[in-house]
């Protein structure tokens, strides 16, 4: 119950209704809701809306219970209701109050669960129902949150969380000055990963980076029982040093002051995964079953409460197990039969002039680390079979982690192939020793030169695209695979990569003379001219890829057709069909079904390029 009774409210109201200002009534409020028997404490939030925050914050005991916004007397609830500023609160924040000091409304979840009125706005503001807005204030300050009893509540809860943490820094970044510390980060993930990000496009990056930065946290602090208290000053201790980027730019962030204006959503989402059972969590993502992959699942279920329309832009799609595993076999047969590797992508054979292992993997476009997890199953398999498997912890070490590889450029699938690889290595039987990092780097694929930041900020970022350039560059890779992003209005503009897809405009010498060739922007085109540029630069090798079938007959294509022939000695094609502009059915007559949730149809590509002296 609250400690001031509501006579007492009123009349505290009435006498502060001369100032003409909501925030003149505040200590009113505040002293309603304050109950220090329970240990309620009604925060007045100074830079309140400023910050992306309602009014006040509600605790108990230092613990979130939930927040209120307040409104001037006399505003008409049912438009306040309709804003964009509520709207947004009604999303980020799952346990709501909005009341004009005489309307109380209580939101959960962003859905009204009662309204009650107090007094009617006239001279006497006489209480009217003190029984049922008592009852209301209850429920609002005895609300304990959903339990999170599954890893799709849990990445549900993080997606409104890490919007409210992108929302808030938005705000933060529209009040400060172009020299502070957000825009500082800005401008070296600008300069170096993303040169036309955006306010917007940063927010997301920086909420993701926290988001993740804990979530990878917690899940070692899970792994490490009897350390110190999860928070958010502890945090970054617990993030696995196989992933020393995320740990290096987490803990700078929450280090800067401009964290402070978000602080409330960072507490909340450390509050979120402290009371988390992560033990159960990671015992889900251990169960992991032909159809689906547990962690990307995960993944999947955040993106689309998080923000589906990133992941349309991006091309972002989860690979079907079956599909994966069919490119992974289908590369592992190619080098023990074509290449005379008996080991196939466990083989750790020296090339006899480079004394560098010869089956060097790497997926451009990594995402989840679906392929590369397949990969290492592929590999502990090949040695199972040999009787090696008790030997991993040391082939690991030495034979494994100094040839595997990936990229991205999203956050969120970035932090999580790490874990997910990270965990996957752990449960073979293999023990991380001192800083060895796994070889996923966040970079663009699609992007050549290396970097350089004057910005502190931007030198993380650029060393981690910098050791990706290396790879890209200088190290010979054998085998390309992976499921690039479609995405026919690309936004990967890299005037490198653009440079390359130009040599798919000709045929025998020849312009296309098309009228409209848009098409051959489309980013899985890129990234198959980039695997074919790694695999030529090689010298031999496979590019496996699942992309978009356009490529396969459009007249469009002829150019690139050309040019993979002539690189490539055997081309192996599966068109999977699944064009739901096509109409075509099956040969049995059933509908044609695509293996993704899109409407283009889809194909596998397998390109073997031989070395010279085996080559037709």
């Amino acid at each position: 119950m609250p400690s001031l009774s509501f006579d007492a409210y009123l009349k505290s109201i009435q006498k502060n209704l001369q100032k003409g200002s909501e925030r003149s009534h505040y200590p009113a409020l505040k002293d309603l809701l304050d109950d220090p028997k329970n240990g309620i404490d009604a925060v007045i939030e100074e830079k309140g809306n400023k910050a992306g925050i309602p009014d006040f914050t509600v605790k108990r005991r230092d613990l979130l219970v939930g927040y209120v916004e307040a409104k001037d007397i006399g505003l008409d609830l049912d438009q306040i209701e309709k804003s964009e500023q509520l709207q947004r609160y009604l999303e980020a924040f799952p346990n709501l109050v909005l009341t004009n000091y005489l309307e109380f409304r209580w939101y959960v979840n962003g859905k009204r669960r009662l309204k009650e009125i107090l007094a009617r706005n006239d001279n006497t503001l006489q209480v009217k129902d003190a029984d049922k807005v008592a009852a209301l204030l209850d429920q609002f300050l005895s609300y304990t949150g959903e339990i999170i009893s599954s890893p799709e509540d849990l990445a549900r809860q993080m997606a409104r969380l890490t919007k409210a943490i992108r929302l808030a820094t938005e705000t933060a970044l529209s009040l400060e000055k172009s020299e502070g510390e957000l825009h500082q980060l800005k401008q070296g993930f600008s300069e170096v990963l993303l040169p036309n990000l955006t306010d917007a496009d940063f927010s997301d990056m920086y909420a993701q980076t926290i988001s993740y930065g804990l979530f990878a946290a917690r899940v070692g602090h899970a792994q490490n029982p009897g350390g110190e208290t999860f928070t958010r000053r502890t945090a970054g201790t617990y993030i696995p040093a196989t992933n020393p980027f995320l740990k290096r730019l987490f803990n700078t962030i929450v280090e800067t002051d401009a964290v402070s204006q978000i602080d409330w959503a960072i507490d909340d989402l450390v509050q979120l995964l402290s009371q988390v059972d992560m033990g159960s969590i990671l015992e889900n993502f251990g169960q992991r079953t032909r159809q689906e992959d547990p962690v990307v699942h995960f993944y999947e279920t955040f993106l689309a409460a998080y923000n589906a329309a990133l992941r349309k832009s991006r091309g972002v799609y989860y690979t079907p197990e079956p599909v994966v595993s069919f490119i992974v076999r289908s590369v592992d047969a190619i080098l023990k039969d074509r290449f005379d590797l008996p080991l196939g992508l466990a083989d750790n054979a020296k090339d006899p002039v480079t004394q560098k292992p010869r089956v060097q993997i790497l997926d451009p476009a990594t995402g989840t680390g679906t392929f590369l997890y397949e990969v290492v199953k592929q590999i502990y398999r090949n040695l199972e079979e040999i009787g090696m498997a008790n030997q991993w912890d040391s082939y690991v070490q030495d034979n494994l982690l100094n040839r595997l590889f990936g990229f991205e450029l999203l956050m969120a699938p970035y932090a999580i192939a790490h874990l997910k690889l990270g965990l996957q290595l752990k449960e073979l039987g293999y023990q991380f020793k001192g800083k060895q990092r796994l070889g996923i780097y966040l970079t663009n694929t699609l992007d050549e030169a290396l970097k350089k930041s004057e910005i502190l900020f931007g030198q993380f970022v650029a060393q981690e695209a910098n050791e990706a350039s290396t790879v890209k560059r200088d190290t010979p890779v054998m085998v390309v695979l992976g499921n690039p992003p479609y995405s026919g209005h690309s936004a990967n503009k890299s005037e490198w990569i653009a440079g390359l897809v130009k040599d798919y405009y000709y045929v025998d010498g020849l312009p296309l003379g098309e009228r409209n060739s848009k098409w051959l922007q489309d980013d899985y085109v890129k990234f198959i001219r980039f695997g074919q540029w790694r695999i030529d630069r090689t010298g031999s090798g496979i590019l496996a890829f699942i992309t978009n079938h356009g490529y396969l007959d459009n007249p469009t294509f002829r150019g690139m057709r050309q040019s993979l022939e002539k690189t490539f000695d055997e081309i192996y094609l599966m068109d999977l069909h699944g064009n739901s502009r096509k109409k075509e059915v099956a040969p049995d007559g059933s509908p044609d079904k695509n293996v993704f949730d899109i409407q283009q149809g889809v194909a596998v590509a397998i390109m073997v390029k031989y070395p010279k002296e085996r080559a037709r």
